[in-house]
Order: structure tokens, then C-alpha cells, then sequence
């Protein structure tokens, strides 16, 4: 029978490559590249690629670059239990599962069956009390994830703590990632709070500069951003907080930005950063000339949000980034503001083309509300005073009183502007009519 030789940077890698084992046989005093493979998993412990990539590693080499089944073809499931488990997680194939369950004992034993599990060959994890270090908070992030599809929140956060603590005298880049993963499960179950930005900022602070953990890295630090800006709404230090949200988010499209500007992956992620990055922007205090750059940094980046949301696969987050736009481009310094306001409009007119009076009455009538005053700006003041009085019907049922002033005082600039034209037109008709006697 065969366990694993100690440590392994179980974890350090996105998946599938961080379930994937460093081979006893590779690390072998009469392997030609013991000495390099060695020299390479030391480096993943310590959350840096190796530079180069060992041959005998060329399998871990090919799935950290995101080519699972390339990856898969270079390892042979009869090679031995521990390549028949590597290639059980590449392949998910019954056939590697069953050569690593025959030959496997201890510690891989325990991996084997974490990976049966998540691919759903087997309905058991392994009991972790045997165990220690990195496999040992292996199998309980594994728990700690089982028990957040049954929603016991608190089971899974112990479990990711026990997991912490098992892992970082081994591997500190493993104990920071479940450190950053116990934030966001915090975050999530109880919102942000001063805990929850401590430990995503030890976490963040433990990966930087961390070439093998870059993945991890930028959801942490989009994390930690929306903690900060979740934070910033309830507190007196709200601009502190805001401008260390703005920072986080920078960090997270960093990483998340490819060298050709676009997302590597999940653009979905890349957008949300985007869009909360314009939304702190637009939520800063304007004090001066240079704080008007924000709007436009704002604009920039809910146009960069819209080209990943689109209204056909991310309906509600390409409606909400789209209305954000709207807001910002009524209110935008610039030397166009008829230009910005048209566009507003018609922005406006294709939020309400997919909300629902019905469904989100309060929510449709401030979208009505703000294409009204948008419309006002622009002197279409019979449209714009249709818009107001849907938006305040709406409200008046909804009992939004504060609402209801705030389009009530719309409705009256409109009442007043009409009647400068009205006075003006008077005025110009008698001065003509004097020209004329």
C-alpha cells in the first residue's frame, strides 16, 4: 500500500492542480530530478511557481496553466496509486479511481476519498481525526464545504478554523487561504464587519506578491473591498473606509486583468469588481475640481462592467450597472451635458423596459423619478412630468414619503420653469408689440 510523501502544497494551486500530489517516486534519491522536484514543491509551499517547472512535474505544470485534459494525458493511472489519484482529479474517471482505492494507504487514502466525494463517486468524506497538517485541513475544508451545502454555517466555520490551524505550521500560504475563505463565510452569514476585515487583511497581506496564489489573491482582495464598502455605509470614517475599498478593488482587476486588458477568467467577477469600484468612486465627497475625475473614472468603469453583463445572460446585474450609468451620466462634469443627459434617457428607457411595476413597484417608480429629472434637465418638461407623476403614484401607495418629497420638488422646479418660458414669452410679445406701435 502507498501514502504520500510529507508535505504536499495540497491547496496552494487553483483546481484541479491543488488536489494534485507531488509523487514519492519524483522525489526518490535515485530520481534524476529529485533534487529539482523537491526545490519545486518547496516553492508551492511557499505560494511561488516553480521556475522552470521540473519535467517529472509536467502534468501540475499543465493543469496550473488551466489545460486539465492535457494535463490528464500526461499522467499514467498504472504508474501507481499516487498517478492513478492525480489522474482520478484530472479525469473523474471510475477506472483511476479504483486503481488509487487498491493501492492506496494513510494519507492518500484520505485524498482519494475527499476527491470520490466532490466528484460524486461516494457520499462519506474521510474522518479527519487521524490526520495532521496540510491533509488533515484538506479533509476538513472538504467538511467545511459539505456542511455549507446542508447550511450549517457554524459547523463549516469550525471546521475551517480546525483546518487554519492544522495547516499553517506546514504551509502558511494554505492556513492564510482558509483564513480568507473563514472571512468570506463570515461575511456572507453575519455581514462585514471589524473581525471579518481583520482577517481578510492578514490573509491578503500573507498572499501578495504570491505568483501561485494569484487567483486566490484577487477574490480576497475583491473580498476585502466589498467589506470596506459595506462597512463605509453605516460608519462615520466612511470616506476612509471607501478609499480602502477603491484600493482592494484595484488590487482584484490587477489579477484579475490579463496583459491584452481583458479578464483571464470569470469575467462575471471582473464586471462586479468594476461595478463596485464605480459605486465607491460616485459615493466619495466632492470637494474640489480633481474630485470631479471621480464621476468620470466612475463612467469608465460601469461601461467596462456592461461589456460582461449583458442583458440577456446577467439580467439583474446588467439592469443595475446600466441605472448606476444613468445616475452618473445626469450628474457628470463635462462640457456635453445635453449629450450626457440624452444618453441618460435613453439608458433610463431600458432599465424600465425589463422592471416591473407590478414586481418592484418602489424600484421601477425611482427609476420613473430619476428619467424624469433627467428629462426635466433637458427641457421636455410634459414628458418628464408624466414620468413624475407615475413615479409619485407609485410612491404615494408604496408610502414613501420621503420619495414624495423629493418628486414633489421636481414637479415644482417644472411648474416654475414653465412659468419663466410662459413670463418670458409674455414679456417678448409686448416688447414686440411697443417695437411695433
Amino acid at each position: 500500500m502507498t501514502t504520500i510523501a510529507r508535505p504536499q502544497p495540497l491547496g496552494v494551486l487553483a483546481l484541479p492542480a491543488g488536489w494534485l500530489v507531488v509523487p514519492a517516486d519524483a522525489l526518490a534519491a535515485d530520481h534524476p530530478e529529485a533534487a529539482g522536484v523537491a526545490a519545486a514543491r518547496d516553492r508551492l509551499l511557499a505560494g511561488l511557481l516553480p521556475d522552470p517547472w521540473p519535467a517529472a512535474l509536467a502534468a501540475h505544470a499543465t493543469a496550473a496553466g488551466g489545460d486539465t485534459d492535457a494535463a490528464a494525458a500526461l499522467v499514467d493511472p498504472a504508474a501507481g496509486p499516487e498517478h492513478a489519484y492525480n489522474h482520478f482529479v484530472l479525469t473523474g474517471e471510475p477506472s483511476s479511481l479504483e486503481l488509487a482505492r487498491a493501492g492506496a494507504d494513510g494519507d492518500l487514502a484520505a485524498l482519494v476519498e475527499v476527491a470520490a466525494y466532490a466528484l460524486g463517486h461516494t457520499d462519506r468524506l474521510p474522518d479527519a481525526d487521524a490526520l495532521d497538517g496540510e491533509v488533515r485541513a484538506h479533509v476538513l475544508a472538504a467538511t467545511a464545504a459539505a456542511f455549507l451545502e446542508q447550511r450549517d454555517v457554524q459547523s463549516a466555520l469550525d471546521a475551517l478554523v480546525a483546518a487554519e490551524e492544522a495547516a499553517t505550521p506546514v504551509s502558511s500560504v494554505l492556513g492564510a487561504l482558509l483564513l480568507g475563505q473563514q472571512a468570506g463565510l463570515l461575511q456572507e452569514a453575519q455581514g462585514a464587519d471589524p473581525d471579518v476585515v481583520a482577517a481578510y487583511v492578514e490573509a491578503v497581506d500573507a498572499l501578495r506578491g504570491m505568483t501561485a496564489v494569484e487567483h486566490a489573491l484577487g477574490e480576497l482582495a475583491l473580498g476585502l473591498g466589498t467589506a470596506y464598502h459595506e462597512l463605509a455605509a453605516s460608519r462615520e470614517e466612511g470616506s476612509g473606509l471607501l478609499v480602502e475599498a477603491v484600493r482592494c478593488y484595484h488590487l482584484a482587476l490587477r489579477i484579475l486583468k490579463a496583459p491584452d486588458g481583458r479578464p483571464q477568467e470569470r469575467p462575471e467577477r471582473y464586471a462586479f469588481a468594476h461595478s463596485n469600484l464605480a459605486l465607491c468612486y460616485l459615493a466619495m465627497p466632492m470637494t474640489g475640481d480633481r474630485d470631479k475625475l471621480r464621476r468620470g473614472v466612475a463612467v469608465q468603469s460601469l461601461r467596462e462592467a456592461l461589456k460582461y453583463y449583458t442583458r440577456e445572460e446577467h439580467p439583474a446585474e446588467w439592469a443595475s450597472v446600466t441605472l448606476n450609468l444613468a445616475n452618473a451620466m445626469q450628474y457628470l462634469p463635462t462640457t456635453h451635458p445635453v449629450e450626457n443627459l440624452v444618453e441618460a434617457v435613453g439608458l433610463y428607457d431600458e432599465v424600465l423596459a425589463v422592471r416591473s411595476a407590478d414586481e418592484d413597484p418602489l424600484g421601477y417608480a425611482r427609476v420613473l423619478a430619476n428619467q424624469g429629472t433627467a428629462l426635466s434637465h433637458l427641457g421636455i418638461h410634459d414628458r418628464a412630468r408624466e414620468r413624475l407623476d407615475e413615479a409619485r403614484a407609485l410612491f404615494a401607495a408604496g408610502g414613501d414619503s420621503g420619495a414624495l418629497v423629493t418628486v414633489d420638488a421636481a414637479l415644482r422646479d417644472i411648474d416654475a420653469a414653465l412659468q419663466g418660458v410662459g413670463t418670458q414669452a409674455s414679456a417678448a410679445s409686448a416688447a414686440s408689440s411697443v417695437a411695433g406701435a
